[in-house]
This record gives C-alpha cells, structure tokens and sequence, in this order.
C-alpha cells in the first residue's frame, strides 16, 4: 500500500490502477497456498493428504459433487445418505470443475485449489472496482482491497477450555469463516465465486438503476441467475439490497419509476429460472436439496458474539456508513450502506440456513470502514496516513493468525484431538486410501457403503460410492445411524439384525477398519470397549479386498 495519491474522480479504475491491484489479488491468493503446501510436507510417508485444512467435512461434500461430475453425471445426489434418490440436481460451479478434471486428468483437490485462487482473485478484484465506486483516491481504494484480503474481528477472544477441543470455527460464533473475506479466500472456492457473483449483480444492478442500462442490468441478471443455481440463499441479501436501493432511489427522485421498474424486472426475469428450479425440487422432495434447505440447521451466534466477531472492520464501517448519509456522498456509499444493513439483519429471520445469510457482509463492511476513514487519512501526512493505515490492517489481523495457527496445528495432529467429535482425519493412511481406490475401481454411486462416518466423510469423493452415514447434515438421521452403525460393530449383536439393517437400506459394500477410526462406535453405552464384530465369519458377505488393517467385503 503506497501513501496517499493525488485525487482520482469516483467510476471504473484506470489500467495501471488494476494492474495493481491484479497483482496484489494474486499474491494474496497465492500466500493462502502455504497453510496447504505446509500439509502436504508434513504428509506422513505413503498417507493421503486431503488438501484440506482443519475442518474437512464441508469440503468433502464439494468433492463428492465434483467427483460425481467426473464420473460423467450431469445430476448430482446426496452421496452421504442411503436413502433412494432422482438425481435431479444440476450445480453448474461443480460441474464445471468436475468436468475440468475429467478432461485434465488433474485430482479433485487440485481442481479444487486451482478454482479457489481464481475465485478469490476475481473476488477481491470484483471488490476494488465497485471500492472504485465510492472512494475517490486511489490509497483509499487500496486500504479498502488490504481491508478485504486481511481483516477480521475478535474471534481471538475465544478459546476452548481445557478438555474440550474443538474446530476453532465452532465457538460461539467469534470465528464464521462466512462472515470473514479472508477466511473465505483461505478456504472455499464456492465461497469466493459466490460472493464474486454477489458484488457483480449488487454494482451492476445498482449501476443499471442509476444510469438506466440495460446492458448492466442484463449482465446482472445473467449472474444471478448462476449465483440462483450454484448458491441460492445468497441471492436473498442481494435481493433485499437492490430492492431497497431502487426504491431509495425513486423516493428521492434520482430513478424514475417506470424505467427502473422494467430494468428491476429483466434482471428477476433473468434470475427465475435458476430460482424457480430449486423451489421446484423442494416440492417434489428431491433428497438432496431438501437436506440442505430444512434438515441442516445453521444458527446464528447471538448478537453480541457477531458484533464482536465482526470488530474493529463493524465499527469503522458504522463511521462509513455515518458519512453516507451525508448530502454530498456518493449515491454508490448509500448501496454499501443498505447491503451491510441487509446482510447483518437477514442473518436472524427464521430460516434454518440463517447463519450463512451473513456472507457478504464483511465485504459492504470493509468498503464503508475505508470510506470512513479516508478523509481523516488524507488530511494526516503521507506517513503518518501510511502508519496509520498498516497500524489498522495490523489490528485486524489477529483472529485470523489465531485461525491459522490452530489449522497448522491440526494438521500436525490429524485433527486427532476432535475423534471424540467424529471430526474426520486430514491424513488418510495407505491402507485406507488403497481400499477406496479399489472402491473406485469397482463400484459406482449405485454401491452404498457401511463404513465408519470418518471414513465416510471420504468415500464419496474418493471412490464415488454412497455411503450409509457419512456427514452430520448431509446424512439423513445422522444420529440415529451412527447408533444403529455401533450396535452393528458390536459382537453382542445378533448377526439377523445386522443383515436386516444392510438389506432394508440397500447396502452393498461393508468396510471393517481394524484402528482407532472404528474403536470409537463399538463402546458399550457405559463407554468400555466391546468385542467387534468379524464381517470374515457372516455367511452372507464375501470378501473383495484386504490390505493392513482395511478389509471390504462385499454384501451377497
């Protein structure tokens, strides 16, 4: 970030100015490859390394829909659950991938990556230029983009107390990657690409409001209808958003009404279809949507916890927003203003994804804090507006150093420490990973799985099967199977059930894995540890693979 420059006028930035920041996207992107370049030195020799950092089951669930898409399906299904299935889903952002590295013979992990830099690069790249909307100087625009690439609240307030570890985004609401750009960045290409598609339809509907475009507003409706398919719920805020800027507009006499009304109706004409698809698989209860929609409950933290977790960015951005108000600021400074209201609201309507309508917040957020502080940065010299300004990124810093650091720390362990939360590992061994290649080899997403859940969790998008439990949400009665998978683990139980239970759900493949990862379900409720069940000694399973302590057995 260089010192303040000499005034630039408000609208789209110069060549050089996005040169800038182009490189400054890519290093950023590039600096959050090293968590990931740090896992798989520390691979243990012959393991598999996920890619992934301290909290894999989320990203499994991409990689199972990207696998399925290499695999030449068109539809995806819920993999996670043994329940029969239509396999009307249609995710183009993991169609796309999954295509890619069909043709490229590239590994989904690297698909994966490679759509995450690129994501987050146009993201941060989609935020300067709508920055550019607003701040006038360019050193504004620049604190605005550190301010993306780095802030974060206080999550570093929270830690867990002795004897009960957890992932670190699983506090109290402190750390929601979310609600945090660059953990975002750090983390979910589907995050990074939705909340691109987020600012895209935000600054040119806005734009085609103002300006009576129908250029921008076509261009705005063709990303939402995407950002309807690849990641619904996302076009609520931004719904919301441009619903009350055009209206804000018309009351003060910047829009007309008929005008902005027939640009307001292409972009929702063009967004329908994607929109009315999804509500159309909710009626017809197509399993994998609707597990999303009603059975995965995403609360939000209280308040308190989400102000303090969105912190020092919140409070300059409420001075932003103060500045907004103000007859001579920017039209463009009122849209920020209105999103950051929406984005923070929303997130406590009664819906069961509640939680995840915070993303994209921080992004209106990080614009309105450098909108806020600009003038006073411009009136300080060069240096001390410089000093002033690092002194704010440097502040903003810590929750996600804290992020990273227990990340690194699980990867040291193998997320060991969250067994007891059937969090799955990060490192697969040989053995392991041997026998969901054969998976692969053998079978298809017609073959269910009876596997433990933390393998499950891998099964999906490593072998292409489905598996009977495999994911809190994404499995249907997770709870209830992971009691019915223990009871079938354990030697006191008779043999009539077990086969009862892999016939009634369609199972096809039993994997017994002789380690820790299937110690955990053959407790007794009392929590010593029985005798396990021998799949080697029921008439009704034939063996198809062993290595180490991994066998497969196939159901006759």
């Amino acid at each position: 970030m260089s010192a303040p420059s000499p005034t630039d006028s408000r609208g789209w930035p110069t060549r050089p100015e996005l040169r800038w920041a182009g490189a400054f996207a890519l290093v950023v992107m590039l600096l959050t490859c090293l968590p990931y370049l740090y896992g798989l030195f520390l691979r243990p020799p012959g393991a598999y390394y996920s890619g992934l950092l301290t909290n894999p089951d989320e990203h499994n669930v991409y990689l199972a829909y990207m696998k399925q898409a290499s695999d030449g399906h068109v539809f995806i299904i819920d993999p996670f659950t043994s329940e029969p299935q239509a396999g009307r889903v249609v995710n183009a952002f993991f169609l796309l991938l999954g295509g890619f590295s069909r043709v490229t013979h590239l590994g989904l992990p690297i698909t994966y990556h490679l759509a995450r830099v690129i994501s987050g690069w146009l993201l941060l790249m989609a935020i300067y230029c709508l920055g550019a909307q607003v701040l006038s100087s360019i050193f504004g625009r620049r604190l605005a983009l550190f301010f993306a690439a780095f802030a974060s609240g206080l999550g570093w307030l929270f830690q867990p107390g002795p004897g009960r570890p957890h992932p670190i985004d699983y506090g109290p609401g402190l750390i929601m990657p979310e609600a945090v750009t660059s953990l975002s960045l750090l983390l979910n290409p589907l995050f990074c690409f939705s909340m691109f598609l987020m600012v895209v339809i935000v600054g040119l509907g806005a734009h085609a409001f103002v300006s009576r475009s129908s250029r921008s507003a076509l261009l705005a409706g063709l990303a939402a209808l995407l950002l309807g398919n690849i990641h619904t719920y996302d076009l609520i805020p931004v719904a919301a958003t441009l619903a009350a800027y055009l209206l804000a507009l018309i009351l003060t006499g910047r829009a007309r009404v008929a005008p902005s009304l027939k640009l307001a109706a292409l972009i929702a004409v063009l967004a329908a279809p994607s929109l009315a698809y999804q509500v159309w698989l909710l009626r017809n209860d197509d399993i994998t949507l609707t597990i999303k929609v009603t059975q995965t409950s995403v609360n939000p933290p209280d308040p308190p916890m989400l102000l303090l977790g969105l912190g020092l960015p919140l409070a300059l951005a409420l001075i932003g927003l103060a500045r907004s108000l103000r007859p001579d600021a920017p039209i463009a400074a009122r849209l920020l203003a209105i999103w950051l209201v929406f984005g923070l609201s929303l997130v406590y309507t009664p819906l069961p994804f509640q939680r995840k309508l915070v993303q994209g917040a921080q992004i209106s957020m990080v614009l309105l804090a450098a909108f806020g502080v600009e003038p006073m940065l411009r009136k300080a010299s060069p240096l001390a507006a410089l000093s002033a300004a690092t002194a704010l990124v440097a502040i903003m810093l810590p929750s996600n150093i804290l992020f990273i650091g227990r990340a690194l720390q699980d990867l040291r362990t193998n997320n060991t420490a969250y067994i007891g939360n059937l969090m799955p590992p990060l490192y697969l061994r040989a053995d392991q990973r041997a026998a969901l290649a054969w998976l692969d080899d053998h079978a298809d997403r017609r073959d269910v799985l009876l596997c433990s859940s933390f393998l499950g969790s891998y099964a999906s998008s490593l072998a292409g099967t489905r598996v009977y439990v495999g994911h809190w949400s994404e499995t249907i009665d997770f709870r209830g199977k992971l009691a019915e998978y223990s009871r079938f683990l354990r030697a006191d139980t008779g043999d009539a059930g077990r086969e009862a239970l892999v016939r009634r759900e369609g199972i096809t493949y039993v994997l017994r894995d002789h380690s820790i990862y299937d110690e955990v379900f053959h407790l007794s409720p009392e929590g010593e540890s029985l005798p396990a069940f021998e799949p080697g000694r029921a008439d009704w399973l034939a063996p198809a693979y062993e290595d180490g302590q991994v066998a497969l057995y196939r159901v006759k």
